[in-house]
Order: structure tokens, then sequence, then C-alpha cells
């Protein structure tokens, strides 16, 4: 079993954590209000968009798929300096690109990068916080959300102010991760290897007896992150769908979707997991209807209020989700758990993309809008039907 860094001082470690966290995920959105522009000047087909942008989740699965617990045995901290080094490497690769290829390529090492620093980042988050494994839980999906939220706007807004507009957002990123990778590498502490578990590769497992609140989390994951792909790959049609047409316009409408993924999280801090899943799921399916509405009709206030509501929903689901994991996951193996519910959750934010694609290509934006509240609304019935086993299981014992 690992020895954590202590609790009382866990100083620059936590830091550097939580500022790594914070830039992978605006590296993540940095991409979504550049695609319009990118279809422009290489003639990029729906589909073509939606596989640049599963190119990232599937980069994460396959390094959480084998190394989702590396952490676990080589600590926290060489695995996220290790992350670190590999998204300045996909950033420059991204920044290089002049075709669909390397741009490809460049996402597919940019999840390698991501999928290292999320599983390790949430487990250190979980093993150094003061108030213990909930708020530990809580920052980091507080920092993913707000990561997120910024990407596209920023992104966005240093394209419209560049002449480089597919070049200087991600140099800005790579700036911008100096800053952690300074923390932690004057933090010398770390959690040494765990005796017996040295396998560098070794597949991310769930415990049999955790299975049915894994289900719970593992839906409220479903949920937010079909919002998040959806509108990081195809915000912008949204946007577009109602008259604003800059990425600068394109990217506030998807930091609107994000940005309320964060402040739900933080309004909804004091619900219990299960009913913050709960709730969100219903919040969401009401919000992806709206957006259809509107888009429908190009009408933008039902896209914005059904965007508000959407985030605000997904933001509950992935609060909700995050803290059980942080509570039924045993503390040698919370890396590893925390690896298989990300497993889910970049599953569910590459193949949302995937299928929608196609779906785009020969139909119609109202319909992939319609699937989305569709799925939605059937994930919240599954999870309120597990929550009431898990209540009576409980209450029976």
């Amino acid at each position: 079993m690992s020895t954590p860094v202590p609790r009382r001082s866990p100083g620059l470690l936590l830091a550097g954590t939580v500022a790594l966290l914070l830039v992978t995920m605006i590296a993540s959105f940095t991409p979504t209000p550049l695609f319009p522009t990118y279809q422009d000047r290489w003639g990029l087909t729906e589909a073509q968009v939606s596989l640049v942008f599963a190119g990232y989740p599937a980069g994460v699965v396959v390094v959480l798929l084998g190394l989702g617990g590396l952490s676990d045995r080589i600590g926290r901290r060489p695995t996220l300096l290790l992350g670190a080094a590999v998204l300045v490497a996909a950033m420059l690769v991204l920044t290089s690109a002049g075709s669909l290829a390397p741009l490809l390529a460049g996402r597919l090492l940019q999840g390698l990068g991501a999928g290292l620093i999320t599983g390790a980042a949430a487990a250190a988050l979980m093993d150094l916080h003061p108030g213990g494994p909930d708020s530990g839980s809580f920052v980091n999906t507080l920092a993913i959300s707000l990561g997120a939220a910024l990407g596209p706007v920023v992104a966005g807004t240093l394209a419209d102010a560049s002449s480089r507009p597919l070049a200087v957002p991600y140099l800005a990123v790579v700036l911008l991760m100096l800053v952690p990778v300074a923390l932690l590498l004057l933090r010398r502490g770390q959690s040494a290897p765990a005796p017996g578990r040295g396998r560098i590769v070794q597949p991310a497992r769930v415990a049999r007896r955790i299975w049915l609140p894994f289900s719970v989390a593992a839906g409220g994951v479903v949920v937010t992150n079909t919002c998040m792909s959806l509108y990081g790959a195809f915000g912008p049609l949204v946007a577009h769908a109602v008259g604003w047409t800059s990425e600068a316009a394109a990217g506030r409408l998807v930091s609107l979707c994000l940005g309320a993924v964060a402040v739900a999280q933080v309004a909804g801090r004091r619900l219990e997991p299960l009913p913050a899943v709960r709730v969100g799921a219903v919040m969401a399916a009401l919000g992806w209807g709206l957006t259809a509405y509107g888009a429908s009709a190009g009408l933008p206030w039902p896209v914005l209020v059904g965007t508000a509501l959407l985030g605000s929903g997904a933001g509950l689901c992935l609060l909700g989700g995050a803290s059980l994991i942080g509570r039924i996951a045993a503390p040698e193996r919370r890396a590893e758990t925390y690896s298989a519910f990300l497993v889910v959750a970049f599953g569910t934010l590459g193949g949302a993309a995937l299928l929608a694609g196609p779906v785009l290509g020969h139909l119609s934006l109202t319909v992939v809008l319609l699937g989305a509240t569709t799925l939605t609304a059937a994930v919240a019935v599954q999870v309120s039907a597990t929550a009431l086993a898990l209540a009576r299981r409980a209450a029976a014992a």
C-alpha cells in the first residue's frame, strides 16, 4: 500500500496538481472554436471534425485502460510530470499541423497526456486535501469544469485577435503549462510505489462489491460527457443555427454550457451524491430538449436557457458521480478505480462525437440534439432505478 503525502502539509504538490488539471482541461477544449476555421481552410467534413474531436478521448482511454493506476505504483508526482511533458509535445504538434493527419495525431497525443494527468490528479487531490476525499473530489471536478469552460472562450478570443488563429491558442497553453510544472518540480515529496504492485502496465478494474454504486457514477458521467462531447465538437453549429457565426461567439456559447457545469457544482456541493446525479440527469434532458427546439426554430432564447440548464444538470451529475467514486474506492486502489470511471467518461466523450458526425452529414443538427435528449432521459431512468435499489439495500442492512 502506498504511503500518501501527509494531509497537514500538502503545499506545492496540491497547488501544482490543481493548476495542472486546470490547464489540461483548457487544452482539451482549445480546438473547439477553431473547428469552423479548419473546415473553411481545409475543407473538413462534419464526420472528419468528429474524428478529430474523438481522437482526444481515444488517446485518454488507451492510457487509462493500461496505465490508469500508474500513480498508485510509481507515485503521483512522477505521473503528473510525465503527463505534462506529453501534453506540451501535443500542443506543439497541433501548432504546426497543416492537414488532417497531424491534427488527428496531435489530438491523440493530447489524449495520452491528459489520460496520465487526470487519473493521477484525482487520486492526488483525494489523498492531499485537508478536508478528506470528498473535498478533494470536489476540487478535482471543479478544476475540470473551470478548465473546460475557459478553453473555448480563451481560444476563440485569441484566434479572433491573431493573424495565426490555428497556432496562437495552442502556444498560449504551452506558456500556461509552465506554472504547474514549476510547482511540481519544486515539490519533492510524493507517495511511494506500492509494494507488490510493481507492474507498469496493469488494467484498471472495478471491485465486484462496488459495481452497483459504480454504475450510478458511470451513468452520471455519461450525461456529463455527452454534453461536453456534443458541445465541444458541434457547439459552433448550434451557435450558427441562431446566427452567431464568429469564433468568439461560438466559444462564448460553448463556455456558457461548460461554465454552468462549474457553477452547478459549487451550488450543489451540499447535495448527497445519489440525489445530485438523479436531479442532474433530469435537468440535462430538459436542457437538451430546449436547445433542440431553439436550434431548429432559429431562436436564441431557448438555446441560451437550454444550454445553461443542460450545463447545470451535467455539473450536478459530475459532482455526484465523482464524489461517489471517492467514497466507494479503497485508498490503495483510488487512482485505479477513478481511472475506470474516466474510461466511461472519455469513452462517452469520443463515442458521442463519432456517432453525431455521420448523423449530421446525412440528417440534421436537430436529430442529433433530440438523440441526446433521448439518451439523457434513459440514463435518468437507469440512475433513479439503481439509486432506489441501493437505498433499499442500505435500509435492509
